[in-house]
């Protein structure tokens, strides 16, 4: 039962080694599992093999376990993502999960799981990681205010809970054989879900040596938040800025290698990442590596989650509006130890004095400094071209046949197969402006997309005068048109996260605060 296989994972009895492939899933897969095990569907078998394990700390998406040494450990040969997906949503650390794919919920009224991001969760919402426990649903029940009110929602939440709980998943153990029959079943083995190769699963479970912690989080980030490689010298510079450590320090054997004899500070800085790149994500709008323009905010960023894990609504709408300054005014271009050094110290315990500090250290910005579509592509690299390239992708940009919207998940999986001069394809051989590219899965949907419906056309930038200047061949008259259509519309966009001429106080309970706290001190 799927209530076994959590108490086996509490208990450090399931293994997922750190050195397997990362995980593929997206949080799609994740609510398609929960809906498959709460409707009674199968879900495939697991894959274990049994035998004894050295003490791990083992990852499940957000959960962690500290697992001491077993003689009867059970390692995940096939099955990790599912075993993965329901550890870490129905295992979640949070009181109130949200951000990350593991972050799922269940709509009481309608039935139907939901992955829970930054806003609060209506009221007939109820977490998975409260359903996994009779005795703690029961709890979240006596508190919930629709208790008396909506019996019969009560007694769908405890359906739910006995179907997730009590869901039987089929599990072969293999123990005790030979390796050479080994590697036959690994290769035989094919489920539903992303197959692994056969030498992933057969140096899963005989690797000689532990993973390098900082390789670990690196490959754990880019699979479950999908935003693309995080570098392990990218990392390392968070954690040193997380920790409130030099960034001119150099970790040398003496004093403990950064990668294995700090693994808190890698725990501390794979979380902060995790929230910074949920937050860049979802409220910036800023959703892959690629179309990251400066790598500093991601840097401070880390500092400021780690410190504030979760920061007031306002205080993130003040974050984001430091992200699209200091990018549009090119301040974040100064990223050497020192600047890094000097927006680290302005992040303390107050985190609306901290972000009222960063807000001041980026330079006034006025709407002729924002770029424009007649910007070089270049190779994509440059920070004007992937703030536009930002810009592009939020026009919601429409497939061409069918209509539907390119969202930011598959615009996300290109830019992992492909560099982004290769999703952000030209429709014009020779002509380098921004406003000659276009975001299509493929080049040989040019063609459809000048004989498409005026909603898909509108997706792209583009209305009759382009199309036609297109069709015609007459590519200066189409690049102007589009320029001028993508202006208005980067305009619109670029002021919307700067706010520029907006207020940036802070909460009103924060500014009578302040009075009180001056009061008191006259």
């Amino acid at each position: 039962m799927v209530e076994t296989l959590l108490e086996h994972v509490k208990d450090g009895k399931i293994r997922v080694p750190d050195f397997q492939r990362p995980l593929k899933w997206r949080s799609a897969h994740v609510l398609d599992l929960f809906d498959s095990v709460y409707r009674g569907f199968p879900v495939g078998d697991l894959l274990l093999f049994k035998g004894p394990a050295e003490p791990s700390t083992i990852h499940f998406g957000p959960l962690r376990i500290g697992a001491p040494h077993m003689a009867d450990a059970y390692f995940v040969v096939d099955g990790q993502q599912r075993v993965t997906a329901l550890a870490g949503a129905m295992l979640h650390p949070d009181s109130s999960p949200r951000g990350d794919i593991h972050a799922i919920w269940f709509d009481l009224e309608v039935e139907r799981f939901e992955r829970l991001q930054v806003s609060e969760p209506p009221p007939h919402w109820i977490p998975v990681n409260v359903v996994g426990d009779s005795f703690v649903l029961l709890n979240w029940l006596n508190a919930w205010p629709f208790r008396s009110s909506r019996p019969d929602l009560v007694q769908r939440a405890i359906a739910l809970g006995k179907a997730l709980r009590e869901y039987q998943i089929p599990a072969y153990i293999v123990e005790g054989a030979e390796q050479d029959v080994l590697r036959l079943i690994f290769k035989r083995v094919n489920t539903s879900g992303v197959a692994m190769q056969e030498s992933e699963v057969f140096e899963a479970l005989f690797a000689g040596r532990e993973p390098r912690p900082i390789e670990s989080a690196c490959g754990r980030l880019q699979a479950e938040t999908g935003f693309g490689k995080i570098s392990h010298d990218w990392f390392l510079r968070c954690l040193k800025v997380v920790e409130g450590l030099d960034l001119r320090q150099t970790f040398t054997r003496r004093e403990g290698d950064a990668g294995s004899g700090h693994p808190e500070a890698v725990e501390h800085t794979e979380h902060a990442l995790r929230l910074a790149i949920g937050f860049l994500s979802e409220d910036a709008g800023i959703f892959h590596s690629q179309l990251l323009p400066y790598r500093l905010p991601l840097v401070v960023l880390a500092r400021f989650f780690h410190l504030h894990p979760r920061p007031n609504p306002r205080t993130r709408a003040l974050l984001v509006r430091w992200v699209w300054r200091g990018a549009l005014s090119r301040v974040h271009t100064l990223s050497s130890d020192a600047n890094v050094h000097h927006l680290q110290s302005q992040i303390d315990s107050n985190e609306f004095d901290s972000v009222e500090r960063l807000l001041s250290t980026v330079a006034p910005l006025s709407v002729e400094e924002f770029p424009s579509a007649a910007v070089s592509w270049s190779s994509g690299r440059n920070a004007e071209t992937r703030l536009c390239a930002i810009a592009l992708a939020h026009l919601g940009p429409r497939e061409p046949k069918a209509g539907e919207v390119l969202r930011f998940d598959q615009i996300r999986s290109l830019l992992d197969k492909k560099e982004a001069s290769r999703v952000f394809l030209p429709c014009i051989a020779g002509r380098e402006s921004l406003a000659c590219r276009f975001i299509l899965p493929d080049r040989k949907m040019f063609p459809l997309l000048v004989e498409a419906s005026e909603e898909v056309l509108h997706s792209h930038a583009l209305d009759d005068r382009a199309v036609n200047a297109l069709k015609g061949k007459n590519f200066e008259v189409f690049e102007r048109r589009r320029s001028e259509i993508l202006n208005d519309w980067f305009v619109r966009f670029f002021l919307a996260r700067t706010a520029l001429g907006e207020s940036d106080r802070p909460p009103v309970f924060e500014l009578v605060r302040r009075v009180d706290v001056r009061m008191a001190q006259s």
